[in-house]
């Protein structure tokens, strides 16, 4: 497979909808919240998207995105003219399984992430717009849900029924996110995890 590492004009970068028979289309979707986090991310450290270039396979007269999806959506949000890109242009069959291997392995996330840590070692980075999947409380009243809790005292208990989702890339781990919960609830007594 011929690969090289070029300047793309982001205007010639389209994203993964499944244009290609081989490629399925991206996997992944992503909020306005994440377009913003990865907007300041690519602006607070512009030189990373050069040490991390975009996945592109050519597409007519176009860039296929197979892997970057969301930087370049941020990328033309922010008005950059080019992006760092290694272009694939494949040859095989066994090329393409290359490339749609990659597709999913430049996500990947392997390894689990020590929130004790983060919280006390790296607590001066902002994690939440980094993309770590940490708890994220800046949106959340956290006088509020204290409140329902103190509310709820002898006599006076209120049942809050909280429904988390785990994705199915996690379903191996929902024993040690049921047990993470638990430690946080310890915080409140009463407060279970069925």
């Amino acid at each position: 497979m011929k690969k090289q590492r070029i300047r793309a004009n982001v205007a010639d970068l389209i994203l993964n909808e499944g244009q290609l028979d081989w490629l399925p289309e991206n996997p992944r979707s992503w909020t306005r919240t994440d377009i913003d986090r990865t907007i300041e991310s690519l602006k607070r450290d512009p030189d990373f998207q050069e040490d991390n270039p975009l996945k592109v396979v050519p597409l007519g007269d176009k860039l296929l995105v197979f892997a970057g999806n969301l930087r370049t959506t941020a990328s033309k949000e922010l008005g950059w003219d080019t992006f760092e890109a290694m272009l694939y242009e494949p040859e095989t069959d066994e090329d393409k399984t290359t490339i749609k291997r990659r597709a999913i392995l430049d996500n990947g996330s392997f390894g689990a992430w020590d929130y004790d840590r983060l919280a006390n070692e790296w607590d001066d980075m902002p994690l939440c717009d980094f993309g770590v999947p940490a708890w994220h409380t800046a949106d959340v009243d956290m006088d509020a849900v204290d409140a329902l809790f103190e509310d709820a005292g002898p006599g006076k208990e209120k049942e809050i029924t909280i429904t988390i989702t785990v994705p199915k890339l996690y379903e191996d781990k929902v024993t040690d996110i049921e047990e993470a919960i638990d430690v946080t609830l310890e915080e409140w007594p009463g407060c279970t995890v069925k």
